[in-house]
């Protein structure tokens, strides 16, 4: 059997070492093939689900040309799922030369499957760019950097432990030799260009800080469909560079690996386009290769800073959403306030964000993502049914406070996105010259007003608690302090509880557009869900203080009459709100 290995004692350029019954045989660099090479377009590494249920992987020709007979892509964390989707996105876009057009689209679209001709010629004319172990241009990595030291491969993979980083559930440490398969290892290098959660580095001459990957800013948005290509074509936006198209998208535009391999010294710059934005080389990066008897395997790399963007992000990223925070005094100006991603929260769900998701950007200070944008303009053209619900996966990757880099945890939810309010917009009248809403540009103030009321009691019951705290550090005695109930849970006993509930209103909401029905039962029925499950919080808190000490009732009582006041008064005011947006449903 023949072990392939570095040749530590020549260069790193000269090539590697083979051994085979204690005879050495020196394999030039230059030689490709067998174990040194990993095609990426062949071999199998994309993890994905088929329309059948079974899991499987796949090379990524095998996933274009059988993605219709695919259900999704199904990768062992979050982020490497919305990493390995925007690669296949932007793979997608080179593979078909746009869409440069609407009609393009349809046409892809309409099709049994995507063109396997031309995947075929893309693959085949650009096969040594989707080689992981590539001499002069490895996958998504700096050759440059052959002649630093690697380090442990548990660096690419976010929940090992590297260096002093210890987790709770991983106790790997840089000392220790972790090996990952070709497969995990490229799953997870393209994977650490979108979220490495950034910190020190090793230098390739001086910088050693590089900033967090872009992905960790926001909440990865992926509309899905009813296969893989159907998800793929649901974001593939139009893109005709010539025509600024998406926009902040220039000629220069092309993914990473149809680039030169990059400079080894980090750089801020400013993007050339969306395919630039999906491929975006936040880190240097090169794998560290061996081989066992099932063949390619990584035991180490080396990351250095990579790229950083110039433009704000809200420019130039497609797939997530973004809000102007309400201004704090009247001396902040519209230029002051700057555009803020939406992110995945632990305990509070994506749908507390469902206006800025599906609601095109107007009044509300918000960008919808253009993903979102691009699924409303096929709905305009007629491409796709109007009674429609399509599924939004939004993944992210929380990290700490620390600012050392540590990944805290991992998430993915889901929103359902009726068609019907994908299209809400804001009309005019010409014979009154006074803005006039329509029932479905009102959905988008009604999801305000919802979430609003949902966020308004979460803060009250917050107060609740806040308050009760605070009475007992000035009323009881020390020893009564630690033994009364301060993991009371109550917002875990509230946030959770609602998010299925307001999917179902949407979904509601939806069909209520779609139908022109009334929605004042069904933004009533939201009203008491929430007023429903903030009391029987509110109750059982109020069951668990009794089960302590007496001395601790009279405060209980004082600020449970509060939160019900607080509650009744929140609901009044929701009611005045919306009369305001529904003024000619009796509401």
């Amino acid at each position: 059997m023949w072990r392939i290995c570095t040749y530590r004692d020549l260069p790193a350029s000269a090539g590697v070492l083979a051994h085979r019954d204690g005879t050495d045989i020196l394999i030039p660099r230059s030689c490709r093939g067998g174990t040194l090479s990993y095609r990426l377009t062949e071999q199998p590494w994309v993890p994905v689900v088929d329309c059948d249920g079974h899991a499987l992987e796949l090379g990524l020709r095998d996933v274009l040309r059988r993605a219709h007979q695919l259900r999704w892509v199904d990768a062992e964390a979050p982020p490497v799922t919305a990493a390995l989707h925007r690669l296949l996105i932007a793979v997608l876009h080179r593979v078909v030369e746009g869409p440069r057009n609407r009609h393009e689209w349809r046409r892809l679209w309409s099709a049994e499957s995507l063109p396997e001709d031309r995947i075929d010629a893309y693959f085949d004319d650009h096969a040594r760019a989707f080689d992981l172990f590539d001499d002069e241009r490895p996958f998504f990595q700096c050759p440059a950097l052959a002649d630093l030291q690697a380090r442990s491969a548990a660096q690419l993979v976010h929940f090992r432990a590297v260096g002093n980083n210890a987790t709770l559930f991983d106790q790997t440490t840089a000392g220790e030799r972790l090996v990952l398969s070709a497969a995990e290892a490229a799953r997870w290098l393209v994977t650490v260009q979108a979220y490495d959660p950034g910190g020190l580095k090793t230098p390739f001459t001086k910088v050693k800080q590089s900033q967090r990957a872009p992905c960790n800013n926001f909440g990865t948005v992926v509309v899905e469909g009813d296969t893989l290509k159907e998800t793929l074509l649901l974001n593939l936006v139009l893109h005709e560079p010539d025509a600024n198209e998406p926009k902040h998208t220039s000629s220069a535009d092309r993914p990473s690996w149809e680039a030169e391999p990059p400079s080894p010294e980090p750089e801020k710059r400013v993007t050339k386009g969306w395919l630039d934005v999906l491929t975006w080389q936040s880190r240097r990066v090169l794998l560290h290769r061996t081989s066992d008897e099932d063949g390619a395997t990584v035991d180490g790399a080396v990351i250095t800073p990579g790229d950083a963007m110039e433009e704000q992000l809200h420019w130039v990223e497609k797939m997530a959403a973004f809000h102007q925070p309400e201004r704090r005094s009247r001396r902040s100006s519209d230029e002051q306030r700057q555009w803020q991603p939406i992110q995945l929260h632990r305990l509070r769900g994506i749908w507390r964000h469902a206006r800025e998701m599906l609601i095109p950007e107007d009044d509300f200070g918000h960008i919808r993502p253009h993903v979102l944008n691009h699924v409303a303009d096929r709905l305009a053209d007629g491409f796709l049914p109007t009674n429609e619900v399509f599924t939004i996966r939004v993944f992210g990757q929380q990290l700490d406070d620390s600012g050392g880099g540590s990944v805290q945890t991992w998430l993915q939810e889901q929103l359902p996105a009726p068609a019907a309010l994908l299209r809400a917009e804001k009309v005019y009248s010409d014979s009154e010259h006074a803005a006039v809403e329509t029932d479905s540009w009102a959905n988008g103030a009604l999801i305000g007003i919802c979430v609003e009321l949902a966020d308004d009691v979460g803060q009250a019951i917050k107060k609740l608690v806040d308050r009760w705290r605070e009475s007992l550090s000035a009323q009881h005695s020390a020893r009564e302090k630690r033994n009364a109930p301060y993991n009371v849970g109550l917002e875990q006993d509230y946030w959770p509880r609602l998010a299925p509930e307001f999917d179902k209103f949407l979904s509601n909401l939806g069909y209520a557009a779609l139908n022109a029905s009334s929605r004042e039962p069904l933004v009533l029925e939201w009203k008491d869900t929430v007023r429903n499950v903030a009391s029987v919080a509110v109750d059982r808190w109020a069951v668990a203080v009794q089960q302590r000490r007496v001395r601790q009732l009279d405060a209980v009582a004082k600020h449970y009459e509060w939160f019900r006041g607080r509650l009744h008064g929140l609901c009044d005011d929701f009611d005045d709100k919306m009369k305001s947006i529904l003024p000619y449903e009796g509401v």
